[in-house]
């Protein structure tokens, strides 16, 4: 028997989020200055991912609904920092509904023009390259024009079982 004769089964969406809480995902922070306001935009998400080493490509996605995406996709460039285990606030802050998420985060400005979040693992710097619907999300792909690591060891912050927690070495 093939696959293809197999009819395929109806997914309930709560036992879908129920079985992909098992996943940890790390925590990344989507930021971008408006190029006519000057206004900062900020969010979360935890499907950012590397794409493609050569050309440089990474990948996260968003919900279509997102108030903030289209937002931080019209500035055309972006920057993403990849929060440390000590930035659940931040985490926090751009999480909620809202215009000045980063009013109470510190952040530089980068040389692209866009938030870089302070106490970070890294940054990269991206330009949206393509953005394509999936379901309910926005699956977007970018370009990564700079990158920088942070100086020093540091955990990153995980999200697991709908908490926040941290990456520990296996012994």
């Amino acid at each position: 028997m093939t696959a293809t004769a197999i009819a395929p089964r109806t997914i309930d969406s709560g036992t879908y989020r129920a079985v992909m809480r098992h996943l940890p995902t790390g925590v990344a922070a989507v930021c971008s200055t408006d190029r006519v306001t000057g206004a900062q935009n900020g969010m979360i998400v935890g499907t950012f991912a590397s794409l493609s080493m050569e050309p440089a490509l990474v990948t996260f996605s968003v919900m279509h609904s997102s108030t903030s995406w289209p937002r931080i996709a019209q500035a055309g460039t972006f920057s993403v920092s990849l929060l440390a285990e000590d930035q659940q606030q931040v985490c926090r802050a751009l999480s909620a509904k809202g215009e000045d998420k980063l009013s109470s985060v510190a952040w530089s400005e980068s040389e692209w023009g866009t938030p870089h979040l302070h106490g970070s693992l890294a940054w990269f710097d991206c330009r949206v390259e393509q953005q394509f619907t999936a379901g309910d999300h926005v699956v977007v792909i970018a370009s990564v024009l700079d990158m920088t690591p942070a100086q020093g060891p540091s955990t990153p912050l995980i999200f697991h079982g709908g908490r926040f927690g941290s990456f520990r070495e296996a012994a």
